[in-house]
C-alpha cells in the first residue's frame, strides 16, 4: 500500500479518448460527472466543466488532492488535450497525478466475476483498438493488452470472449456478429470509471510522475518525405 488517501480533499478525472468526452469529481464521499458537448469543443469546454462539476459538490480547485486522466487508447487530439490539462492542474494545485488505461477502467466497471470481455474502439483507416480482460472474483486481469489491429484481424482474437464492449463504428468496421457474445454494450469509457480506478491505484501504488503520463497512441505516425 502507498499510504496515499484522498481524505477530505477533492479529486477530478478527465476522459477524452472518444468523442463522448466526460469529466468527474469526488469530494466528501459524493461524486458528480458531466458529458462534454462534442469532441470539437473539448479544449474549450474542459476547464469550465471541471469547475462546474467541482462546484456541484461544494468544492473548488483549491481543494484538489488528486487528478486522474484516461490515457487511451483513442483519439489522438483528445488524449493530448486530456494529458496536458491533467498535468497543468496537478502542477498548479500540487495534487497527486495518476494516468489509467481507459479500456481497463471500462472493463473494470462493466465486467462481472467470471466474464471475459473485449474492449473495441474504431481506430479509423480500417483499424481498431482492442484489449481483452477477464474478471475474477475480485481482480481484473488483462489477457490481451491494448493494441491496434487491422479490422479483419479482430475476430481471431476473440476466442472465449463472452462480453463485447464496442462502439458502433468498430462493429461496422470489423463486421463482428454480436450474436456470438452473451452480452454487448456500446457504452464508451467515462470519467467516473476512470476516477474510481485512478483512486484505487493511487491508494495501492501512489502517484505518477509527470513524465509517466503518456497517451496510448499504439501506432507510429506516418511520415511523408517531401519531394524536391
Amino acid at each position: 500500500m502507498s499510504g496515499w488517501a484522498l481524505g477530505a480533499g477533492a479529486a477530478v478525472a478527465i476522459e477524452l479518448s472518444t468523442g463522448a468526452g466526460s469529466v468527474a469529481a469526488r469530494c466528501a464521499g459524493r461524486s458528480a460527472t458531466r458529458r462534454l458537448a462534442s469532441s470539437r469543443a473539448h479544449a474549450a469546454d474542459l476547464l469550465p466543466e471541471l469547475g462546474a462539476t467541482l462546484a456541484e459538490l461544494g468544492a473548488t480547485p483549491r481543494d484538489l488532492r488528486a487528478v486522474v486522466v484516461g490515457v487511451g487508447p483513442g483519439s489522438y487530439t483528445g488524449l493530448r488535450v486530456a494529458a496536458a490539462t491533467a498535468l497543468g492542474l496537478a502542477r498548479a494545485s500540487g495534487a497527486a497525478l495518476r494516468g489509467v488505461a481507459s479500456f481497463e477502467a471500462l472493463a473494470r466497471a462493466e465486467l462481472r466475476p467470471g466474464e471475459r470481455g473485449a474492449t473495441l474502439l474504431d481506430a479509423r483507416g480500417g483499424e481498431a483498438y482492442l484489449a481483452v480482460y477477464e474478471r475474477g472474483a475480485a481482480e481484473l486481469g488483462a489477457l490481451l493488452a491494448p493494441r491496434v489491429l487491422r479490422a479483419a484481424e479482430v475476430a481471431a482474437q476473440l476466442d472465449g470472449v463472452n462480453v463485447l464492449l464496442a462502439d458502433a463504428a468498430a462493429l461496422r468496421a470489423t463486421g463482428l456478429d454480436t450474436a456470438r457474445f452473451a452480452r454487448c454494450s456500446e457504452a464508451p469509457p467515462n470519467a467516473l470509471e476512470v476516477l474510481e480506478l485512478g483512486l484505487e491505484q493511487l491508494a495501492a501504488s501512489g502517484p505518477h510522475q509527470a513524465h509517466e503520463i503518456e497517451p496510448l497512441y499504439l501506432r507510429a505516425f506516418a511520415v511523408t518525405q517531401r519531394k524536391n
